[in-house]
């Protein structure tokens, strides 16, 4: 009965170790370590989800090695939505090494808010773009139709032959 508990525990760890990877066997450690929530179910079908695992742990033990407590599924909600949450960890460090009161959901915002602005942005260059590509046809057309057209002689010889 023994060798069948344990062969169900290793055969359970190789899943988990492979399903996950070996670096986030390292992260698994560090995150009971320093005590962040998770539970192993949650993992699992946030990496079904498509949710990058190993980001998203090294971001919660950065934040609970600073003191910050934020929960895995407003991190992971921030990485579905589009965010990047490296950038909202940074943010909550900054703000409070500054002594700044800054929510994590204040912090998820202003991301979304410069990623918005970026893709504006992006947008307007690629519009500005299309108009100059334009331009540059309208120009050609122009001059495509400034010059005269002149009927190749060979190929009305090759019809009179046929």
């Amino acid at each position: 009965m023994m060798y069948w508990l344990i062969g169900i525990i290793t055969l359970c760890i190789l899943i988990f170790y492979f399903y996950f990877g070996n670096h986030a066997m390292y992260l698994f450690y560090t995150c009971m370590k320093l005590d962040v929530r998770f539970s192993y179910f949650e993992l699992a079908m946030m990496k079904h989800r498509g949710v990058p695992v190993n980001d998203l742990l090294m971001n919660a033990i950065k934040l609970k090695e600073k003191g910050i407590d934020v929960k895995m599924k407003d991190l992971e909600l921030h990485l579905k939505s589009g965010g990047r949450l490296h950038n909202v960890v940074n943010i909550l460090l900054n703000a409070k090494k500054s002594k700044i009161d800054l929510t994590y959901h204040q912090a998820a915002m202003m991301d979304l808010d410069e990623i918005t602005k970026q893709k504006k942005a992006s947008e307007k260059a690629k519009m500005n773009e299309k108009q100059v590509d334009s331009v540059n046809k309208d120009e050609q057309s122009k001059d495509l139709s400034e010059t005269e057209i002149v009927p190749d002689e060979t190929s009305e010889d090759s019809k009179k032959e046929s």
